[in-house]
């Protein structure tokens, strides 16, 4: 992994802040797609590639304000969901008996890998774009400044491993390997044998019930 010039510092200000993971949600019918191929996917890789996965954001008809421009990169929040758009697409699909959620914990190395960029709030939003969307450290520290001028953009009593605004993202480019992948986290007892039985011809043992990681509290 080729990482940013300036890695150490990005691990120094990962370790201060106690953040042990990025996180990704994904619907469970795209696990097998994403072991597979031993990899998280970009939607433009899916794409060239004409892999059968389901885009969330098109199959529930959402807008394309919730898209970031660049469909090359994976969307990915520090420390817990987006929980702002995980409940909109868990309210779209909760009639759908195909659809059923778990969350990825991801490696939080991916921060200072070099072509990683960090937005403040949603990466498709006006607000981020206009404060920018860049690799730099200093937008990494200003996801957790204490008041950012961006909407829900005061920090509060905010855990120090949480960002500022729930909607904030780390993007890595292209793909990630499911050796970056900690642990796989579903609600139930029941939805976790399911996922295990679908992917027995796979290693499963980092898949965990964690109910908590589907709608933690930020605050102090």
């Amino acid at each position: 992994m080729s990482l940013k010039t300036n890695y150490k510092e990005f691990q120094k200000e990962i370790e201060k802040r106690g953040i042990e993971y990025l996180i990704h949600f994904t619907p469970t019918i795209n696990l097998y797609g994403i072991y597979e191929h031993q990899k998280l996917i970009s939607r433009k890789t899916i794409k060239e590639a004409d892999t059968e996965q389901i885009d969330i954001i098109d199959y529930v008809k959402f807008p394309d304000s919730l898209r970031f421009d660049d469909d090359s990169y994976i969307n990915l929040s520090i420390s817990c969901p987006n929980t702002f758009l995980f409940s909109k697409f868990r309210e779209k699909t909760k009639d759908d008996y195909i659809i059923k959620w778990c969350i990825l914990k991801i490696n939080p190395k991916l921060i200072y890998k070099d072509k990683t960029k960090f937005a403040v709030t949603n990466a498709a939003s006006r607000a981020a774009n206009n404060i920018g969307i860049t690799t730099d450290l200093n937008k990494f520290k200003m996801m957790f400044d204490t008041n950012i001028p961006i909407p829900f953009g005061t920090r509060n009593n905010i855990q120090s491993k949480y960002p500022t605004n729930v909607q904030a993202e780390v993007l890595v480019k292209d793909s990630i390997s499911i050796k970056n992948i900690i642990e796989v986290c579903f609600q139930s007892e029941n939805e976790l044998a399911e996922a295990k039985a679908s992917l027995f011809e796979f290693d499963t043992s980092n898949f965990i019930v964690d109910k908590e990681i589907f709608s933690p509290n930020r605050f102090i």
